[in-house]
């Protein structure tokens, strides 16, 4: 039987909202929600970032084999000038606390098919059981005073593996 994998929003209390086929929203507030409250406003001064989003692959039917090379990576877009989205790893699955303050990390859009975050670093599987896998995405949203006013169309992240 094929392993059924979601891909979790991490929360303080380590729990996770499936977020696998779902959007989620960067904001200037700590939640899983995704409506139009608590906004990022463009900055007259200087740069403002939302709070940081964790997601982590979570295994509700664990592989029949086995599950290894645990990777992320953004279509290569971008929201344009005066926005940026930046990632870094939290190896073994550590969770860190939600914060809005610069995570000075890497390029989100850097990361492609070929160039791929590596969510198994620690955690380097091969991966047989249920339950949560691999080290944990955290991306956060910089916004400077020279973005432009208006709604973003949608980027997307895949979440891929390997399963024998």
């Amino acid at each position: 039987m094929a392993a059924t994998v979601q891909i979790h929003e991490m929360t303080a209390t380590n729990s996770g909202t499936d977020k696998t086929s779902d959007t989620v929203r960067f904001r200037a507030n700590d939640t899983t929600d995704v409506d139009t409250n608590n906004r990022l406003q463009i900055p007259s001064g200087a740069d403002i970032f939302s709070f940081t989003k964790q997601l982590r692959f979570y295994f509700s039917v664990g592989p029949s084999l086995e599950i290894a090379n645990l990777r992320a990576y953004s279509d290569g877009g971008g929201f344009g000038t005066g926005i940026a989205v930046d990632y870094d790893l939290h190896t073994g699955g550590t969770f860190q606390t939600q914060t809005d303050a610069d995570i000075a990390g890497t390029d989100w859009f850097g990361t492609t098919t070929g160039a791929a975050a590596d969510l198994d670093t620690i955690s380097t599987g091969p991966h047989t059981s249920t339950g949560y896998k691999g080290d944990v995405l955290r991306l956060q949203m910089g916004v400077s005073s020279s973005a432009s006013p208006g709604s973003l169309t949608p980027e997307e992240a895949t979440f891929a593996y390997d399963e024998t």
